[in-house]
């Protein structure tokens, strides 16, 4: 399975990538109306015994982690996978892991894509 935390920026994406594997995925903030009609802003899977919530993160205030967090505040996931800041990280808050993929197409001012 491929999981995308949006900005997929185009359909195309979607359509290259179901070649490979099942494709699960939410819309990011540069996504339009096309994409945003395929994903939802926010999805739970339930995949093996395990709760993961899928958001893009993107938002006003608050870091991209922290609305993430909040975005699942209601449903206890065990693993939470973001974007929008393209900055990857692995951590766990509590007994939630939090996981953003960072970019393999835009990244920023690190030093390598994801």
């Amino acid at each position: 399975m491929i999981i995308h935390a949006g900005n997929w920026n185009s359909m195309d994406i979607f359509h290259i990538l179901i070649k490979y594997a099942e494709v699960k995925g939410v819309y990011g903030n540069v996504d339009n109306k096309d994409i945003q009609e395929q994903f939802s802003d926010q999805e739970i899977l339930h995949i093996n015994g395990h709760k993961i919530g899928i958001v893009h993160g993107h938002g006003e205030k608050k870091t991209t982690e922290r609305r993430s967090m909040e975005a699942f505040e209601m449903e206890d996931p065990d693993v939470i996978i973001f974007g929008h800041s393209h900055i990857p990280m692995v951590r766990y808050s509590k007994k939630t892991l939090l996981i953003n993929p960072g970019s393999p197409t835009d990244k920023r001012t690190l030093p390598y894509y994801s």
